[in-house]
């Protein structure tokens, strides 16, 4: 899949999610090609691992702090002497989970109520909770270079428990779904600050992700730790 293709959804809500029709899922589920064939079997191998992800995004007058550690397989579906490309787009089964420890919330109606008061609501993760996720995106690992770059798109599959309160109505219960992401940049920078590595079949690094692009407006710096290890 070509970079591309993630830099024309990577502003939808669901944070670079596939927007996928009706003909296209019919097509990926009928058919099915000899590199998806070695993908699943696990032929040229998966990388899969962990990643700590902890950042803010602010947009329409709410600000959430998100904090997690993600588990996740990212099937090579590529290889040559000089190159590996894995990617995930799941469709049935989810490729990835997340255990949530931190989803806070803090918000700010943008006009004034009649009494010239300004409600505000504030959320909270009621208790740190793990939910599978779906998984979008890709990784690029150059063995001449010795580098990588990849950027990775997740949507929880089940809602996570919040408590808030309403400064006017007091506090109340509510459910949410939860999204992250990773990389090491923006998708439509892609593949620009791509990481050195020492062994490809270990790619580990603690990062920053400082968007500088399509993304620069809802997110600020994203603190990143991956340990992906390229198994059988």
């Amino acid at each position: 899949m070509q970079w591309t293709a993630w830099c024309a959804r990577a502003l939808d809500v669901t944070r670079c999610v596939p927007v996928v029709v009706g003909a296209l899922i019919a097509a990926a589920m009928t058919s099915v090609t000899a590199r998806e064939v070695a993908a699943q079997s696990g032929k040229l191998g998966i990388y899969a691992g962990t990643v700590a992800i902890s950042g803010k995004e602010s947009e329409d007058g709410r600000t959430t702090t998100f904090r997690g550690t993600v588990t996740v397989k990212l099937p090579v579906t590529d290889k040559s002497a000089d190159r590996a490309h894995a990617e995930v787009d799941d469709i049935e089964s989810p490729s990835a989970s997340v255990k949530v420890t931190q989803w806070d919330i803090s918000h700010r109606a943008s006009s004034a109520n009649s009494d010239g008061q300004f409600t505000t609501w504030t959320c909270s993760l009621a208790e740190p909770v793990e939910v599978p996720m779906t998984a979008s995106g890709a990784l690029d690992v150059d063995y001449r270079k010795k580098v990588y770059a990849m950027y990775v798109s997740l949507v929880a599959r089940e809602t996570v428990p919040l408590s808030c309160s309403n400064s006017r109505s007091g506090p109340y219960k509510k459910d949410e779904l939860v999204s992250f992401f990773f990389g090491t940049s923006e998708p439509d920078r892609m593949p620009a600050d791509a990481q050195r590595f020492t062994d490809a079949g270990r790619l580990t690094a603690t990062f920053t992700m400082v968007p500088v692009s399509m993304m620069k407006e809802r997110y600020g710096p994203v603190a990143l730790e991956w340990d992906l290890r390229l198994v059988p």
